[in-house]
């Protein structure tokens, strides 16, 4: 799903406070915008990957500036070490635990290593190669000329959840009204999926469709 968005954090305010009249403060509501980001990215499965190998005796690792630990789906560790008798063949991949902080590790794992890094367990003996798999962490919106990173199609998602948010706090939460934006915000989540597993099936078809045509150029 591209994200090519024109929108500005302001004009997501503004339309938020025209749907629902609030006194929420800006730093509130830049907040509430970036977990929802957070969020829309997790739903919508926008995913990205990154690869590194290991070093002897070092168990912490950077991570990209998009990625945070909070952000991983899952890693995984070659199970054959790169050598001089072997330079290429990574063999297949195992996929590692995640450890939460100060939970007892007692298998092959990864753990917040603090400051964007990733820590392995246990210390790596040998090089071997890491994929990090982590749903994309989108910018921060820090001010409000600032743009959402979203398809503008799926600008609504911020507003809803959002909405959701401030409907629920307060000293008299609306639930009812929660919930109203939830179901929004859960149908939209749905459609965009759909499109976007119809778009990835149509791909092949396409691809059969190209090579065929070139085969029928050739004869």
């Amino acid at each position: 799903m591209a994200i090519m968005s024109r929108t500005t954090a302001k004009q997501v305010l503004d339309d938020i406070q025209t749907r629902l009249p609030h006194e929420y403060s800006q730093e509130s509501l830049f907040l509430w915008i970036n977990e929802s980001m957070k969020k829309i990215y997790r739903d919508l499965a926008i995913q990205s990957q990154y690869s590194f190998t290991t070093r002897a005796g070092e168990e912490l690792y950077s991570l990209p500036d998009d990625c945070s630990i909070d952000m991983i789906s899952h890693v995984t560790r070659s199970e054959k070490a790169r050598s001089q008798d072997n330079p290429y063949d990574w063999g297949g991949f195992t996929e590692l635990r995640s450890y939460l902080p100060e939970e007892n590790m007692t298998v092959d794992g990864y753990f917040d290593g603090r400051e964007g890094l990733l820590g392995l367990y246990p210390c790596p003996k040998d090089v071997r190669k890491i994929d990090v798999y982590y749903w994309k962490k989108p910018d921060m919106i820090t001010k409000e000329t600032d743009f959402i990173q979203l398809n503008d199609n799926y600008i609504d998602l911020v507003k809803y959840n959002v909405m959701s948010i401030i409907a629920m706090s307060g000293h008299n939460p609306d639930i009812e009204l929660a919930n109203e934006y939830i179901l929004l915000y859960n149908n939209l989540v749905t459609q965009a999926n759909e499109a976007k597993n119809e778009q990835q099936q149509r791909y092949p078809v396409i691809r059969d469709i190209t090579k065929r045509n070139r085969r029928r150029r050739r004869l």
